[in-house]
């Protein structure tokens, strides 16, 4: 096979840019900046007559509380009863919050535990499977291995948007 001067030079580019390459798999998640679980400390809890838990971590303040209709920025972290990280806005290294645009897409314990809440406001949510995943029953959604999990979210509320 004979190359001409364009194919090396191809070839040469080629090389160059797979050995830049570094062994970080865009696919893998990464939570290594993820902040440690909050203090529930002498927060007392509260259960809702839905089931769900949530400790007031810090109070909020402004004149809006979170309404199922609004736009939301919000920072969190989720994770198994075993301290096991699933999802986080501060995933890959982000600083910045999630936007929320639509609540009712959310589960409805996360959904329920944000209602109410003012900007700057800390919660720890305790959502039971019933209020998650617990109603799942197809083995290729993603979140079928959640189905009998409590989870737990540390949440705050950067803004209202709306």
């Amino acid at each position: 096979m004979k190359f001409t001067s364009l194919s090396k030079l191809l070839f040469i580019g080629l090389i160059v840019v797979l050995a830049s390459c570094d062994d970080d798999n865009p696919f893998v998640v990464d939570f290594s900046t993820v902040p440690p679980p909050f203090e529930i400390g002498n927060a007392p809890l509260v259960t809702t007559p839905s089931g769900l838990g949530y400790h007031v971590i810090r109070e909020g303040s402004g004149p809006f509380e979170v309404t199922r209709r609004d736009n939301i920025r919000v920072f969190f972290t989720g994770r198994l009863t075993n301290g096991e990280v699933f999802d986080s806005s501060y995933r890959n290294g982000s600083t910045t919050p999630s936007t929320f645009s639509n609540l009712g897409t959310l589960i409805d314990g996360f959904r329920e535990g944000l209602i109410g809440m003012r900007v700057g406001e800390q919660r720890v949510l305790i959502i039971p499977p019933s209020l998650a995943y617990g109603n799942i029953t197809e083995r290729s959604n993603p979140n079928f291995r959640f189905r009998n999990d409590t989870l737990i979210f540390d949440i705050e509320l950067d803004s209202i948007l709306n």
